[in-house]
């Protein structure tokens, strides 16, 4: 009963920042509700369900549960986010690389000598 209660919750949760999923506001982190969304929307129709909405965070509750006994003590809590945290910056790092990669000027090649 209490594990239901909670995947309720949760569900409601997820559902009332559906909206914020679906708005893209332009700015270059537009797109991160879109693609929650996307993550969120298991068939593709273009819209969540409850179900896929209870489904979404039983998986994040699921991966939570580090020792699988059904609930999360706040240090189950606290490691989690704390190894997304790390997660998010080392991703950080790479896409900051790239960027830096692609704003880097291109060399043109050396031209050979020509021939006499």
């Amino acid at each position: 009963m209490k594990k239901s209660m909670l995947l309720a919750a949760a569900a409601i949760l997820t559902l009332q920042a559906v909206p914020a999923f679906a708005e893209h506001d332009g700015t270059k982190h537009g797109n991160r509700g879109d693609k929650m969304f996307e993550k969120i929307d298991a068939n593709k129709d273009g819209s969540i369900t409850a179900q896929e909405s209870a489904d979404n965070a039983k998986k994040r509750f699921d991966e939570m549960d580090a020792d699988k006994n059904g609930s999360v003590t706040k240090d189950e809590a606290k490691a989690h986010y704390e190894a997304k945290k790390v997660e998010w910056e080392k991703k950080k790092a790479e896409m900051k690389t790239k960027r830096e990669d692609k704003s880097k000027p291109v060399e043109a090649p050396a031209e050979a000598p020509e021939a006499e």
